[in-house]
């Protein structure tokens, strides 16, 4: 999107902030900058180019004058990166190592050719955990958010075992119960049972990135899960995603008057 690209000079946090435009690419940014260079992923933001690029998984790299660094951690927790603008005392880039490769590889996959420019650098790290005396903090190790299909490329079923790193609010749900990862990021509660039935409801690839035809499952087969081999992030990867994972919101009533109260907490969806 174009207008994505004016960014105004002198951010601050609280202009982001008030700037839904602006938030959203700062989330995508911090989701896409939260992974290694040079890692496969299948969701693209809004803001690239999508028809037949939205069907292939693409590789995350870094133009030559960004180079990526560790965001704080201890040895018990996955490791979250981020990026910055190269300094002389630098290594040189490691895979893209000029702008005519750069401008090769953002063709290849349909990526804007100011993808992290100097300018979504810094409104990428303005939005970074920071500890109280304002240096980088590690991110947030629960709840984690499960990467969706690009947008109209199909829905997954969650793997049980991945349930726990989601928000409070889906740790009950049944055993005839299962969690949809839709494309638009939404996470849908569904029975278990119609799926032995439907169309694969799994994105399927073959050798070459392509998505292959969907087939139909026989009644007694399970249904295939997915989840371990997705990547996930700290932050929800859409707005829908950010909307259906918001915890419950419970009415307490008084006489007279009625009270909502918003907490986070368990229960049957």
């Amino acid at each position: 999107m174009e207008e994505f690209n004016l960014i105004p000079p002198n951010l601050t946090p609280a202009f982001v902030n008030s700037n839904a435009q602006l938030k959203r690419l700062q989330n995508d940014l911090l989701i896409l900058t939260s992974f290694p260079d040079n890692s496969t992923l299948r969701w693209r933001p809004s803001w690239f180019l999508q028809d037949d690029f939205a069907q292939k998984y693409w590789t995350i790299h870094n133009p030559p004058n960004v180079v990526t660094e560790y965001l704080p951690h201890d040895k018990l927790r996955q490791a979250v990166m981020t990026r910055r603008m190269r300094r002389d005392d630098d290594p040189p880039p490691r895979f893209i190592k000029n702008l005519e490769h750069w401008k090769r590889y953002c063709e290849m996959y349909g990526i804007p050719e100011d993808f992290l420019c100097e300018a979504q650098i810094q409104l990428m790290r303005l939005g970074l955990p920071t500890n109280k005396n304002g240096s980088l903090d590690s991110p947030p190790s629960w709840p984690l958010y499960p990467e969706p299909q690009p947008l109209g490329q199909g829905r997954y079923l969650l793997d049980p075992t991945s349930h726990e790193n989601l928000p409070r609010k889906f740790e009950k749900i049944d055993d005839e119960q299962t969690i949809v990862v839709h494309s638009s990021g939404a996470l849908e509660v569904a029975k278990t049972f119609p799926f032995h039935f439907r169309s694969s409801p799994c994105a399927h690839f073959n050798g070459k990135g392509d998505f292959i035809n969907n087939w139909w499952y026989e009644p007694v087969q399970n249904p295939k899960f997915q989840g371990k081999g997705r990547k996930w992030a700290y932050l929800p990867w859409t707005e829908t995603m950010e909307e259906t994972c918001r915890p419950f919101k419970i009415k307490l009533r008084k006489v007279g008057e009625d009270v909502e109260v918003r907490g986070d907490v368990g229960g049957e969806l």
